[in-house]
Parts: C-alpha cells; sequence; structure tokens
C-alpha cells in the first residue's frame, strides 16, 4: 500500500539568519532616526554666517532681531518657516527666500515693496496699488504724495502712471496728486505750479496745457499760483499779482 505524509499547514520554517538580518537592519533604521533627531535637537554644526540680501529701507538690525533666535542652534535645527514667519512681519517684504548653506550658513534673500508715492501722509503705496505702513524714517525722500479716499488707490496709480507720461514734454514732475470725493482731479508739479482739472476729460485737459504751456507760462514760473483747466474751450492762470491772463 501507497501512504504518503503531508506536512502540517501551519508548520513554520524558523531561520536565525533572517531573523539576524531583520534585527540588524531595525537597529540601523533606529539608530539612523535617532541621529536625525539628535541633530535637529543640538548644537552641532553651529551657525557661523547669516547674509541678508535684498534690503535698501530695512535694516540689517531689524532683520537679525528677527532671525537670531532661530539661528542659535546647529545647522540642523535651523527653522527655515519661522525665519520666514518672521521676516514677513515686515512692513517693506514683498517675498522672501531662506536657504541653509553647508556647513555653517544661512541666506536670506529679501524682495522689497516697490514705493510709489506717500498716501495720505499717513502710509506708503507700492506700484502694485497696495498699501503699507513701515516706520516714517524709512521712506524715501523723492515720492510724490497722492491724496484721496481709501479704496481710490488702485485708480489714482493708474492715473499718476497716465498723467506723469502726459507731462514728460515739461520734464516736471508730479509732487501731488490730489482726487476729491467729487472726483476733481488736482495736480502740483515740482516746480511749484499747481492745476486744477476737475472731474471731466482729465487727460485732455492736461494734454492741452502741455502745448500751450511754453506760450502761456514760459519764464513767468515763479509768478503762477494756480492753473484752471477746467474751462471747455481753454484754461485761466492765477497769477501771483493778480495780472489775469
Amino acid at each position: 500500500m501507497l501512504t504518503t505524509t503531508r506536512k502540517s499547514p501551519h508548520h513554520i520554517h524558523f531561520s536565525w539568519k533572517s531573523f539576524g538580518k531583520i534585527a540588524a537592519y531595525s537597529i540601523l533604521f533606529f539608530a539612523f532616526i535617532f541621529s536625525i533627531a539628535k541633530l535637529r535637537n543640538s548644537e552641532y554644526f553651529p551657525i557661523h554666517n547669516v547674509q541678508v540680501v535684498g534690503v535698501q529701507h530695512i535694516s540689517h538690525q531689524e532683520i537679525q532681531e528677527k532671525v537670531m533666535p532661530f539661528v542659535n542652534n546647529g545647522f540642523f535645527s535651523v527653522d527655515v518657516d519661522r525665519i520666514k514667519e518672521q521676516i514677513m512681519q515686515i512692513p517693506w517684504v514683498q517675498h522672501v527666500f531662506v536657504r541653509r548653506i553647508w556647513p555653517n550658513k544661512v541666506l536670506i534673500t529679501v524682495d522689497e515693496k516697490v514705493p510709489l508715492a506717500i498716501w495720505n501722509d499717513s502710509s506708503l503705496l507700492s506700484a502694485a496699488g497696495e498699501l503699507f505702513s513701515p516706520a516714517t524714517k524709512t521712506y524715501p525722500n523723492d515720492l510724490p504724495v497722492l491724496i484721496g479716499q481709501q479704496g481710490e488707490q488702485i485708480l489714482m496709480t493708474q492715473y499718476y502712471a497716465k498723467m506723469s507720461e502726459v507731462l514728460l514734454p515739461l520734464h516736471y514732475k508730479i509732487t501731488k496728486l490730489e482726487l476729491s470725493p467729487a472726483m476733481a482731479w488736482t495736480i502740483t508739479l515740482e516746480n511749484g505750479i499747481k492745476l486744477n482739472i476737475g472731474h471731466k476729460d482729465v487727460l485732455t485737459r492736461l494734454v492741452h496745457f502741455v502745448k500751450v504751456y511754453p506760450k502761456i507760462v514760459g519764464e513767468r514760473v515763479a509768478d503762477v499760483e494756480y492753473i484752471d483747466l477746467r474751462y471747455p474751450n481753454g484754461m485761466a492762470v492765477r497769477w501771483k499779482q493778480s495780472h489775469n491772463i
């Protein structure tokens, strides 16, 4: 009679060699994790150099005060995201990029907002139409002043650019641009002349002024009090000596 012997389905072949490999890999893995954790929470590889580039209106001291609490430990413990958060709190900052450079350096690159004008004597207006309020002592000296209602800054930014282009032939910059609640425009030029433009055909009136400026004003800039452009077919000049044209 032929007989067969079956292995039990519950029979497990145990290998000390395989167990040893698994144990060795496990030890290496946990040793690696432990080492990384220790490096991230230690003072190994201290930061010796924090380089800041791209700043013009922000002092290095202000950046340093924001950054130093996060670079006092080692290279691996530098919290790049926290540094970004701290620097972004500075009003001048548009973007910031932070990199660790092996073995002991942190590089901080700052993109500052581009100021276009002083807004209502209380804040700055960026070229993108954004209002921001840094310390007054950091304001650039040559910025024009824009006076208008809250929410009109985008419109005024656009008109400031268009008006400046129209005035280019005169070589005089706008030092103050005002927009009243009634939407009437007033310009003050760097030569001291004030232009009352009104709310209609603003750019057309300004173009006409540029064309006739040499004949009407000429060399008498210092004698002009203001010029009224609100007339449909001309303009009126108010002379300081009360001589009208």
